[in-house]
C-alpha cells in the first residue's frame, strides 16, 4: 500500500501526532518499556511553559498502540511534553502541574521524614520543544526509572554468630523526596528510607563460606552522585552506629560502571540505569566494624571508608 499523492485509498497511511515511550536507559541498553512502563500521564506545556493539557493513557491503551500516545485537540504551535508513569498510587503527590512547567512538583506522600514501604516503580520522560500540526509525526520520549530497590544483607565473618533482625536498624538517608518537571531533585530536607522487609538469612560467600545474617529490602527515589546519600546501620539496644557510608562513593569503586554493551559510564549514569542493588555488608565477629561491602558481586574493602 502506497501513501503517495496518486494513492486514493489512504486507510493505511500514518496519521496524527504521536509520542512513542521508550525505556532504553537501563543497564542492559534494551527497550524495556513494554515490560516495565505501566501507564502514562502526559503533561503538555507551550514553549513558554504554560500548561495546556493533560493526557492519561492506561497500560492497556499503551499496549494496544505499541506504547504510543496520540496527541490531538491542541492548536498548531510549539510544545513541551512531560511524561510520568507509575504515579497513580497513593505514594506520590503532584502539585502545580496545571500552572506552569516551573511549578510542577512530584513528592512522596510519606508522613514525616520517613519512608518504609515498597515504592511503586516510577518513570520520567521529557521532550523539549517540538512543533505540533496536522501532519503525521512520531517523537520518541526516553523514560528514566526513578525508583531503586536495595536488597541488603548484614552478615558476620564468624559463621557462628546469629544476627537478630530486631537488633539492627538499616536505613538510607538523603534529600530526594521531591522532583520537578525536568526530573531534577529539589528537596532540601533529608528523608530516611527504612526497610519494608527484615528477616534472618543464611548466605554462602565465596570468600567467607556460610554466613548468618539479616536480610532487608529498601525502596528509594532517584539517587544522585553529587548529593549526600548515607547508608547507615545502627544497633537498637545501644544506639551505636556500626557504619555510616556514602553509597555513591562505594558505587564509584565497584569496577562495573559500564552498560551491557560495554560502554563506560559515569557514577550518575550507573545510578540512573541500575535500579536493583544486591548489597552484602560483612561485619566483624563482634558486629562492631564493617569489614567489606559486596555490591552486585563486586567486593570493596571497607577499612578506609567507614565514617562513624
Amino acid at each position: 500500500m502506497s501513501c503517495t499523492w496518486v494513492q486514493d485509498d489512504a486507510d493505511e497511511c500514518p496519521y496524527g501526532f504521536w509520542l512513542k515511550l521508550r525505556y532504553t536507559y537501563n543497564i542492559l541498553d534494551v527497550d524495556a518499556a513494554t515490560k516495565y512502563v505501566d501507564d502514562a500521564y502526559v503533561y503538555i506545556y507551550d514553549d513558554n511553559g504554560n500548561f495546556i493539557k493533560r493526557i492519561y493513557a492506561t497500560h492497556d491503551a499503551l499496549a494496544a498502540n505499541d506504547y504510543k500516545v496520540r496527541v490531538e485537540g491542541i492548536p498548531e504551535g510549539n510544545y513541551q511534553f512531560v511524561v510520568w508513569s507509575g504515579m497513580t498510587g497513593s505514594q506520590y503527590a503532584v502539585s502545580g502541574d496545571t500552572k506552569t512547567i516551573g511549578d510542577f512538583r512530584l513528592s512522596l506522600t510519606s508522613s514525616g521524614n520517613t519512608q518504609k514501604s515498597e515504592l511503586t516503580p516510577l518513570y520520567h520522560g521529557y521532550l523539549s520543544t517540538v512543533h505540533y500540526d496536522d501532519n503525521y509525526a512520531l517523537h520518541h520520549v526516553e523514560m528514566m526509572k526513578n525508583t531503586n530497590h536495595l536488597a541488603c544483607s548484614i552478615v558476620s565473618v564468624s559463621g557462628q554468630v546469629v544476627l537478630d533482625p530486631d537488633e539492627f536498624v538499616m536505613k538510607v538517608v538523603t534529600a530526594n523526596s521531591t522532583m520537578n518537571a525536568y526530573n531534577e531533585l529539589i528537596s532540601a530536607d533529608d528523608i530516611t528510607y527504612e526497610p519494608y522487609v527484615s528477616e534472618q538469612v543464611t548466605i554462602n560467600d565465596a570468600e567467607y563460606g556460610t554466613l548468618n545474617g539479616v536480610k532487608t529490602a529498601i525502596s528509594t527515589l532517584r539517587l544522585m552522585s553529587d548529593r549526600e546519600t548515607r547508608v547507615i546501620l545502627e544497633k537498637k539496644s545501644t544506639g551505636q552506629t556500626v557504619f555510616n557510608i556514602s553509597f555513591p562513593e562505594y558505587i564509584g569503586k565497584i569496577g562495573s560502571l559500564y552498560t551491557n554493551l560495554g560502554r563506560e559510564i559515569s557514577v550518575q549514569e550507573y545510578l540512573d540505569r541500575q535500579d536493583f542493588y544486591t548489597i552484602v555488608f560483612v561485619l566483624s565477629g563482634d558486629l562492631d566494624q564493617l569489614i567489606q561491602v559486596k555490591v552486585n558481586q563486586w567486593r570493596v574493602r571497607a577499612y578506609e571508608h567507614v565514617k562513624l
